[in-house]
């Protein structure tokens, strides 16, 4: 993923919420740059494409939850190259269908009363761009050229000559934003990424909450999150 793209999608992810009223304090944050530096130090920790490797990057201000992932298609659909075969369009719209399913993605302590307000997933391996179940819908759709032949001699990553850009669309990005009502009662996030795509390995987890900034790595023995 070109690192500097990254860094705008997730300042981007962040404003749109505060416009959205989903963090206010958020947006006073981004004004005199604190929060800004916090993405920017996100990013850096990001090593980039790795297949079997995530990142997910949280926030939690006040009652906005925030989430966004970064994944290889690989660890999520098995190819990285445009959908060309029925089996490989299938295997793309199951991921998507499971990835804007958030509440079972990412199960919430049922006393912090979080509901979702967002849920986006990226990819351009078919041509229906993103797709969002919030009522603020943020629709984002990516044009890629596909082979019209469809040969088997295209190869499984994007054509040569394309350096990060051509690799950034072989990448999903989902983002989610819930609202909770008692966040302070919002104890731990538990995650079923790995459950349900048994190509991701290690997810590493990049969090900034009342408490301070710090990281973690989850793997398929250990999907908790632990927030106090």
């Amino acid at each position: 993923m070109n690192r500097k793209n990254g860094i705008r999608t997730r300042l981007g992810f962040v404003m749109a919420a505060a416009v959205a009223g989903l963090v206010p304090s958020m947006a006073v944050s981004a004004a005199d740059g604190t929060s800004v530096s916090h993405a920017a130090g996100f990013e850096q920790q990001y090593d980039g494409h790795a297949h079997g490797a995530a990142q997910l990057d949280l926030v939690l201000d006040g009652a906005a939850l925030m989430l966004q992932l970064y994944s290889p298609a690989m660890n999520l659909v098995g190819f990285e190259h445009r959908a060309r075969s029925a089996p490989e369009r299938l295997a793309v719209e199951t991921a998507l269908e499971g990835l804007h399913q958030a509440e079972q993605m990412i199960k919430l302590d049922a006393a912090a009363g979080c509901t979702l307000r967002h849920a986006e997933v990226k990819q351009a391996l078919l041509d229906i761009g993103g797709r969002s179940e919030a009522a603020e819908h943020d629709h984002a759709e990516e044009h890629v050229r596909e082979d019209e032949h469809g040969h088997d001699d295209t190869h499984a990553h994007e054509p040569e000559g394309q350096g990060e850009a051509g690799r950034a669309h072989t990448d999903f990005e989902v983002s989610y934003a819930f609202h909770c009502t008692a966040p302070e009662k919002l104890t731990s996030i538990s995650l079923a990424f790995f459950a349900r795509f048994p190509g991701l390995e290690t997810l590493d987890v990049r969090m900034i909450t009342a408490d301070g900034q710090r990281a973690l790595t989850l793997d398929s023995h250990n999907t908790d999150i632990g927030l106090r």
